[in-house]
């Protein structure tokens, strides 16, 4: 039997496989339902923070990312890649609140998974429950449940690859149709919607503009070739073209930051074993050396399918067709290598390590964990292992062998999928947005800073008037001296001499990006904060981290030792009145703008070429009346 739908299978194999295929949804919809309120672990809750940066951002001043006091000592939200724009969680979160917004949003992300492999497997296996079994093991990989236990989000949107990778192989297909007026309609609107769906998965997720894009930009090279098509090739430059501009608002000024702030990680390797050792063993901390934990490098498949594909092997290398399995080869091979990291320590030239010479480009810089480069492996795994389990229960008939078999890969994958879900969510906090009311409306506020403890998460505390002085962020901007309360002045001299009464500066926040700075100064001078003479000038150290986009009109602004933001006047200009500290970040407001009105005139396409796609629709006889 060479073709998989030629095998049959017996009324209890095909109930186990339905249990397994079942089972897989079931702990999700469960684990959903369960935990649908809470924030989950740390990770989790830093990126439903993110969104509500955004979102009292987007509610208070408007929809371009800026400056945001509330994290540590204040951060450009315009250059922290985490901060979404208009994700698919965040366009969510605009109408919904960002609970609701991205818990929804990694419920569409997971049926478009589930969707998508079925598909995909569809291009070989031609059964229901085949294709079914292929999809459900897809979305149960160790990749997905792992990341969506820690709470890393953000790796949510991988999802989407099987549809994806799907639309790339009818694009060969409708290519070579006979012409009519609806093929070039159809390939348009193709290419429109791949450039939405990847505008919506890269926004806020760096990682997946450097996996993700990867991986689809590699697969359409390699089935191009492989298929002698040039479709998939101009199917994924016209998508990625779109997404760029769709996503201006979030990717202009993030990748402009990068120069300034590029994250520089370590160069590390991590030995393929790692990816043998989670891929069959149900483990999710650090037993062997590697860079990173178990849920960082796991593709679980467990040791019953990761036994079958091994029988199978050969029978893989005879039967899946050819335009599947070299591109899958491809991205596979390079996804390994590339998780492997940095060669340099195998004593390998740099020329010939394919991570090493992909190390100076934006994010490949900032990599940390290079194994999430293996997340590629749970496509071809899952479709690879439902077809070998299905051969693998048809030889052995239905003895007690059979019962052992699917007994065991049912309890390895629910059982570890399950466990993995509930550990870090069960004492999870509930998580609570806090209104932003009138805030900012009736004139300057001050926030108030706080330090948490290990046990608290900064959802629990952060508001749009209260940040938190010790955050968690791992991303890379300037750390200064805040310190708890609301004071933002730290310490004010003149002519770099400590004055006393520092509290004679008053600086309070107009919006997030601007300051105003004001000292009692009276016209006579006599005040000590203006002892000095008009000619002098006066420095204002603020609890905020310097930026270069800080800008006050009259005064210089630079960076103490600490990274404080030093606002340095001339004290005639302190005199005069308030000082007003803008922060500014003209790209990202220009790209805010061509995001939001390539949307709307992407909504409007689509519609239209939607309406031009059924009105081309050809014209069929009704049949005679008998």
């Amino acid at each position: 039997m060479n073709e998989p739908g030629e095998i049959t299978l017996s009324p209890p194999a095909r109930r186990w496989l339905s249990a397994l295929s079942l089972g897989i949804v079931a702990v999700y919809a469960s684990f959903y339902v369960v935990f649908l309120s809470q924030s989950g672990p740390k990770d989790g809750d830093q990126f439903l923070v993110f969104h509500s940066l955004q979102y009292w951002n987007a509610s208070m001043f408007g929809i371009a990312k800026q400056w945001t006091p509330l994290m540590c000592s204040g951060l450009s939200m315009a250059g922290e890649p985490q901060v979404p724009f208009m994700s698919l969680s965040m366009a969510l979160s605009y109408m919904l609140g960002p609970l609701w917004g991205v818990k929804l949003a990694i419920a569409v992300y997971f049926l478009a998974g589930w969707t998508g492999a079925y598909l995909y497997a569809g291009l070989w296996l031609k059964l229901n429950a085949q294709r079914t079994l292929a999809a459900a093991l897809f979305i149960g990989n160790g990749f997905f449940f792992c990341r969506l236990s820690y709470g890393h989000f953000d790796f949510i949107p991988f999802l989407i690859l099987p549809l994806m990778l799907w639309v790339l192989h009818l694009g060969i297909v409708w290519s070579e149709e006979a012409w009519t007026a609806r093929k070039p309609v159809r390939l348009v609107l193709t290419a429109m919607t791949m450039g939405a769906a990847l505008a919506l998965a890269i926004d806020g997720s760096p990682v997946a503009i450097i996996h993700l894009v990867f991986w689809i930009g590699l697969y359409a090279l390699a089935l191009a070739i492989t298929a002698r098509s040039a479709a998939p090739i101009a199917l994924f430059a016209c998508a990625v073209a779109l997404a760029m501009v769709l996503d201006a608002g979030y990717l202009w000024p993030m990748l402009q930051a990068q120069g300034a702030f590029p994250r520089l990680t370590q160069d590390r390797f991590t030995s393929a074993f790692s990816l043998l050792w989670f891929a069959l063993l149900p483990l999710r901390g650090k037993v062997l050396p590697a860079n990173g934990n178990g849920h960082e490098l796991s593709v679980f498949i467990g040791p019953v399918l990761g036994y079958c594909l091994w029988r199978f092997r050969h029978w893989f290398a005879a039967n899946l067709p050819a335009t599947m399995g070299r591109p899958l080869l491809v991205v596979s091979l390079a996804s390994v290598v590339l998780g492997m990291g940095s060669l340099k320590v195998l004593h390998v030239p740099i020329w010939l390590s394919p991570f090493d010479s992909l190390r100076h480009l934006p994010g490949f810089r900032s990599i940390g964990v290079t194994g999430r480069y293996w997340g590629f492996l749970a496509l071809p795994l899952s479709l690879l292992s439902a077809v070998a389990l299905w051969k693998y229960v048809a030889e052995i008939g239905t003895g007690w062998r059979l019962h052992l078999c699917l007994g065991l890969a049912l309890i390895f994958q629910l059982g570890f999928q399950a466990e993995t879900l509930t550990a870090l969510w069960l004492h999870s906090p509930h998580y609570r947005l806090a209104s932003n009311h009138d805030y900012f409306r009736h004139g300057p506020e001050d926030i108030d800073y706080v330090a948490i403890q290990d046990n608290h998460l900064q959802g629990q505390v952060i508001a749009p008037t209260r940040g938190v002085s010790n955050c968690y962020d791992m991303d890379d901007f300037i750390r200064a001296e805040t310190g708890s309360g609301s004071s933002l002045v730290k310490r004010v001299m003149q002519e770099w001499k400590p004055l006393e009464a520092a509290t004679a500066v008053h600086a309070r926040f107009s919006t997030w990006s601007h300051i105003r700075l004001a000292a009692e100064c009276p016209p006579s001078g006599n005040d000590s904060s203006c002892a000095t003479s008009p000619a002098g000038r006066m420095q204002v150290v603020l609890r905020q981290a310097y930026h270069p986009l800080w800008r006050a009109p009259g005064c210089d602004t630079y960076s103490s030792t600490r990274g404080n933001l030093i606002v340095d006047c001339p004290v005639s200009r302190m005199r005069e009145g308030a000082i007003e500290l803008d922060f500014r970040d003209a790209t990202s407001d220009f790209a805010a703008r061509i995001s939001t009105t390539t949307w709307k005139s992407w909504l409007l396409a689509t519609a239209s070429i939607m309406l031009l796609w059924f009105a081309l629709q050809p014209y069929r006889q009704p049949y005679p009346a008998i």
